[in-house]
């Protein structure tokens, strides 16, 4: 499969690698409860030149997600004058769109007013108070994506919040519109909490954002910038997004075309109330967007869990057996952090550099520190003594090849342009309450279903009505029991037995900063 860096809506593979296993292994499958850490903490795929995968790996993720909802096919299935559109239910397999939430069930609804309106599609995957986090997704598509122009003519909203700790987690939204009949301008925005990508951080400690500027030329290249900012006030002296002036920030200015990626990347550092990096630039490179190689960050990509299913807090020597039968020993700090010896590696393939090359060891020589190996996902590890530990990956990351600069000799790169700010999140929150919906009409765990914990891999015609009850299955949320057929809040309980309604709702003010002024740092005007 091509995995070229994403400008589409093509579906991304994760790549996994099976972990050597014993029969006296540690497995998660024994660890029954499904509410423990081993199971319910989530995976977020990373990019190692993150900064300029913002503008596309998100969007290709968001947009695979709906394409696997089915919406054309479903859409507006019922109208009425009450009923302008029904929500369906959908059990998606996200780790086909570089996410890890496939036992998240997904209510969706798809409408349009005319054909020639624009379609607006709704996801939610948190129905019900079962769930300690949300995904609320919104997009609303004028023209599709298509590979003349592959961030297509649409708006895409998503909110990804804490219910445990009522904290938004992550947002983001990106909207695309035309400068010309050839020309495309997408702008986004997106903030998470450093909790996202590091579970043993506490909330509210660090905090990211990016802001997105580029201009494409329909079916050849573009350009732009991209802004990061990245909050860490223990450090900084100043405060949380978005009106602190963050620990580091910076602009990078990208030119790209189908097959390459041009940028540089600027960065300020502020500590102790002044500027100790100053429009420095730190990276400057080529990379190909067809080709990469993956690894996992040895002091945050992992999670060590114990035998019920809980987050290690110790810290110890262990052993793993790997592929080849080899006993590897290292040591575990905690939840995250192993600790694995760093290799120096090329950023054209991630093959290990030894002797002379590797006392450079930089970026600027196209070389970087890396983890001299991976320990699988789910591999069982076995503590001195004796106790087993199951080890997941959560924070994969892919590096993309770096080529030599003279591929992307006809890239050049413009002046560094204005990019979005925490306003343009501002009055497009995705809708909160979810709405009801009938039987499950998409599953994509049909052919798996000792993976789907709410369905069994089962899924339903919608005009049909399978338990003969008068309600067709796109209506009925207990398609094969004739007594009960509506259960609003999505907890197992038909609403004639059930008066709560437990719809989870997001309360978006607790995330709306309406007059806060952001800090614009040095780099932001690079260049002079």
């Amino acid at each position: 499969m091509d995995n070229k860096l994403p400008l589409n809506i093509l579906l991304m593979l994760t790549l996994t690698v099976s972990a050597h296993s014993a029969l006296s292994d540690l497995t998660r499958e024994q660890i029954t409860d499904k509410s423990k850490p081993v199971w319910r903490d989530f995976t977020a795929n990373l990019v190692h030149q993150f900064t300029i995968d913002i503008p596309f790996g998100t969007l290709n993720k968001l947009l695979c997600i709906f394409n696997k909802v089915e919406y054309r096919k479903w859409a507006n299935l019922q109208r009425d004058a009450e009923i302008p559109a029904y929500a369906y239910l959908a059990n998606i397999d996200e780790r086909q769109c570089e996410r890890n939430m496939e036992d998240y069930r997904a209510v969706v609804r798809a409408t349009q007013s005319t054909p020639d309106d624009p379609v607006t599609v709704e996801y939610w995957n948190a129905p019900d108070m079962g769930q300690t986090v949300s995904n609320n997704i919104t997009v609303t598509l004028t023209e599709e994506a298509t590979v003349a122009n592959p961030f297509g003519i649409m708006t895409l909203d998503q909110a990804f919040y804490s219910h445990t700790n009522d904290k938004m987690l992550l947002r983001w939204r990106s909207e695309s519109s035309r400068v010309d009949e050839a020309t495309v301008q997408y702008q986004a925005a997106f903030y998470l909490d450093e909790y996202v990508i590091n579970q043993s951080l506490p909330l509210e400690q660090q905090e990211e954002f990016y802001g997105v500027n580029l201009y494409f030329e329909e079916g050849d290249a573009g350009y732009g910038t991209i802004i990061n900012k990245y909050f860490f006030p223990i450090v900084s002296g100043s405060g949380l997004y978005p009106a602190g002036i963050p620990y580091s920030a910076g602009a990078t200015n990208i030119a790209f075309n189908t097959d390459y990626i041009r940028y540089e990347r600027y960065q300020d550092v502020y500590q102790g109330g002044t500027f100790v990096q100053n429009k420095a630039l730190v990276e400057s490179a080529c990379v190909s967007r067809a080709n990469s190689w993956p690894y996992v960050p040895s002091g945050f990509g992992y999670g060590v869990y114990a035998s019920n299913g809980d987050r290690n807090l110790k810290n110890f020597s262990a052993t793993y057996t790997n592929a080849e039968g080899e006993n590897i020993a290292f040591s575990v700090y905690g939840f995250s952090s192993l600790g694995i010896p760093n290799v120096c590696r090329s950023l054209k393939d991630g093959s290990v550099v030894t002797g002379a090359l590797a006392s450079n060891c930089t970026d600027a020589a196209g070389l970087g520190l890396f983890p001299a190996y991976d320990i699988p996902d789910l591999t069982t590890i076995t503590r001195s003594g004796g106790l087993k530990y199951i080890v997941r990956q959560l924070k994969p990351r892919k590096t993309y090849s770096q080529v030599d600069m003279n591929l992307c000799a006809d890239l050049v790169l413009r002046e560094t342009l204005p990019a979005p700010s925490h306003l343009f999140f501002e009055g497009h929150s995705p809708a909160t309450a979810v709405p009801t919906a009938g039987a499950m009409l998409v599953n994509d765990f049909s052919d798996a279903p000792d993976v789907d914990p709410y369905y069994a891999g089962k899924k339903y015609m919608p005009i049909i009505d399978d338990d003969e009850d008068g309600v067709p299955n796109y209506a009925d949320m207990f398609p094969e029991d004739q007594l009960r057929s509506a259960d609003r809040d999505y907890d197992g309980l038909a609403d004639d037995i059930d008066a709560n309604d437990d719809r989870l709702l997001i309360n978006y003010e607790n995330f709306d900063y309406p007059g806060a002024v952001e800090y614009v740092t040095p780099s932001m005007y690079q260049p002079d």
